[in-house]
């Protein structure tokens, strides 16, 4: 009997599902009384699988022809076909079918038992989350879904309900939870994305910590757990904040209002004790008044042309803002006034719901800035009116500086090529009005800066002054010809600069053999015959190119200007001489220890002594008898 049911329930489901295809085999096959005229009708296809409808073998397996779905499956593997697909999805109809069937033996289980489903909660400042488990305890396995889940938030209520299976069970898991505190259910959300769980975001009325879960303390739920791992991200929100005792739900259920100041409850004709909020509000269960913080705003011009702005405005909320509805943003002329038309009407800008997740207000591009706006003023507000003291905004007016420096002005003082140092002096803008430093960089051109590392300093302006900047002996970039000075502030730079070409000035004599090094040195036989004393004559041979030359620097050397020179290889300075001065020196006196020539240096007023020399062997006469010894 019960194959006999199944096979009607097969013939049933499947003819539904193919009637629509329409096609001749699937037609004809479930026409067929019986196995052996399925058989007959199929035999054409036996010897071709891979052109066999595969909704036909599901029609064979359904219809429980198993001699013939054998057959088929046989044939697939001899054709090497593969029917693994159809043939299960087939089975696991008819099984999934006959179970059902076995479950109805149960005369509870068409009745869902209804459960109260495991959850977690954790919080920050502003929400409350809850992940729901399909099961009564939360290490167990429960349903991987539920169907016609239902999910109600209002006031401090929250409900969840929904049907599921498991175990050949029906549950239906019903959930009801009088929280703490009231919540914002516009703003609260959820989502069955998890499989077996539901989450929940719970958008707390009030930003604030709260003690517990439930309202009523003395409430206990077996299958409620606190969300630890969740908890222990969520605790740097809640820094700063300590646990409140009360709510408008907790005194409620006293019969008393809740006064925010204080975080207590009171008797409505005692509201007049809590400081700020003396209005009994019956309804909401609170001593009600004005806000009683202000908030703080944020904003950047972004639009460029003087004397118009564009941009967002951010609110930032009141640090408690339990009692504020909305922020009102105005124009103001002082950081506390108003500013107000010539018909005396407030100037609003805006205003935001204090609940918004975006606080904020777009002022369009090219709007125009009032006669008299200084700042931005944000009221907090409620039904009760508007905090006195507003979170204010100086205005500034993103513009670019208006004029670029008078001129520019650098001599290089490093001597070394490639290298340059020296003071830069900046003359100052003729309009610096909106200038809050000049901006110092390397130019390719006299109006364009060099591709890298263009960037040298700022320099803060000084009213009225010229200002300087010392460059330290550097290689400029490459490619780089000028120095370019542009004024600037906070919103950028006055793309116009001014420009000084520079000049690599260098020390005579940078390398060996350039005209600016001298041409040579010579030096007399000593006649002086004391031991390390020395009469000879120095005659230096002048430079080919004397044009950076002011003087020659002559002195005792321990080696020749062929090896290697250095400060080290100088033994004592002997003296200068000026290039217009006769260049032959007497020398006499004594000789420094381990001196054995004489080293000509060229040098520069500014830029310093060369780095080559030109030198000449000197031989120290000892000839003079030594004197005896007395005995």
């Amino acid at each position: 009997m019960l194959r006999a049911l199944l096979g009607a329930v097969a013939v049933a489901v499947v003819a539904g599902a193919q009637a629509a295809k329409g096609s001749p085999l699937i037609q004809a096959l479930e026409s067929a009384p019986a196995e052996d005229e399925a058989r007959s009708i199929l035999e054409p296809h036996l010897q071709d699988m891979k052109s066999m409808e595969k909704e036909a073998v599901e029609l064979v397996v359904m219809r429980q022809w198993w001699a013939l779905a054998r057959e088929i499956v046989s044939k697939s593997h001899e054709q090497k076909v593969d029917l693994s697909f159809s043939v299960r999805k087939a089975v696991r109809s008819l099984k999934d079918e006959a179970d059902e069937l076995l479950r109805t033996l149960n005369p509870n289980y068409g009745m869902a038992q209804q459960v109260s489903p495991a959850f977690q909660w954790a919080q920050n400042d502003t929400s409350i989350f809850l992940t729901i488990k399909y099961t009564v305890r939360w290490n167990a396995p429960g349903a991987l879904e539920v169907t016609d889940p239902s999910v109600n938030m209002t006031g401090n209520v929250f409900n969840f309900s929904g049907l599921g299976k498991h175990s050949n069970n029906k549950y239906k898991y019903f959930l009801s939870i009088n929280l703490f505190d009231n919540i914002e259910a516009q703003l609260s959300s959820w989502s069955a994305a998890s499989v077996g769980k539901l989450s929940v975001t719970l958008r707390k009325r009030w930003a604030r910590k709260w003690p517990r879960l439930l309202g009523d303390k003395k409430t206990k739920v077996n299958n409620m757990h606190l969300w630890m791992e969740m908890q222990e991200k969520l605790d740097g929100s809640l820094s700063g904040f300590s646990s409140v005792s009360n709510s408008p739900v907790t005194c409620a259920a006293g019969g008393k209002l809740y006064c925010v100041a204080t975080d207590t409850c009171k008797k409505s004709e005692n509201c007049s004790q809590c400081p700020g909020k003396t209005e009994a509000n019956e309804e909401a269960h609170l001593c009600a008044g004005k806000p009683s913080e202000k908030a703080s705003l944020s904003f950047q011009d972004a639009d460029m042309d003087e004397h118009q702005l564009s941009g967002e405005v951010k609110i930032h909320k009141a640090r408690n803002d339990f009692d504020v509805d909305t922020y009102a943003v105005y124009w103001g002329k002082s950081d506390f006034a108003k500013l107000e038309t010539s018909q005396g009407e407030e100037m609003l800008l805006g205003e935001v719901s204090a609940l918004s997740n975006d606080l904020d207000l777009q002022i369009p591009q090219n709007s125009p800035i009032p006669e008299g706006a200084t700042h931005l003023l944000v009221f907090s507000r409620n039904e009760y009116g508007e905090y006195s003291s507003p979170g204010s905004l100086l205005l500034r007016d993103a513009a670019l500086p208006k004029a670029k420096p008078s001129g520019l002005s650098f001599e290089d003082e490093d001597g070394g090529k490639d290298l340059v140092k020296g003071r830069i002096t900046i003359l100052r803008a003729a309009d610096e009005e909106k200038i809050s430093e000049y901006s110092l960089h390397w130019g390719r051109s006299p109006t364009r800066k060099t591709t890298q590392n263009s960037f040298i300093s700022t320099v803060k302006k000084e009213e009225g002054k010229d200002v300087s900047y010392w460059l330290s002996s550097q290689k400029p970039p490459d490619g780089a010809t000028h120095l370019l000075a542009f004024s600037k502030n906070d919103f950028g730079e006055l793309p116009s600069p001014v420009s000084f070409q520079v000049v690599d000035k260098t020390k005579p004599c940078v390398s060996r053999g350039e005209d600016s090094c001298p041409q040579g040195v010579q030096v007399t036989v000593d006649e002086n015959p004391e031991p390390k004393q020395a009469k000879v004559k120095v005659t230096v041979t002048p430079a080919k190119s004397e044009e950076k030359i002011e003087k020659y620097r002559i002195f005792w050397g321990k080696k020749s200007c062929g090896d290697d020179v250095s400060s080290s290889s100088k033994n004592g300075h002997i003296r200068d001489v000026r290039k217009e001065e006769p260049l032959e020196v007497e020398l006499a006196g004594p000789v420094p220890e381990g001196s054995g020539h004489i080293l000509v240096f060229s040098s520069s007023p500014n830029l310093g002594e060369s780095d080559f020399c030109v030198s000449a062997p000197f031989q120290d006469d000892q000839s003079a008898p030594k004197a005896e010894k007395e005995l």
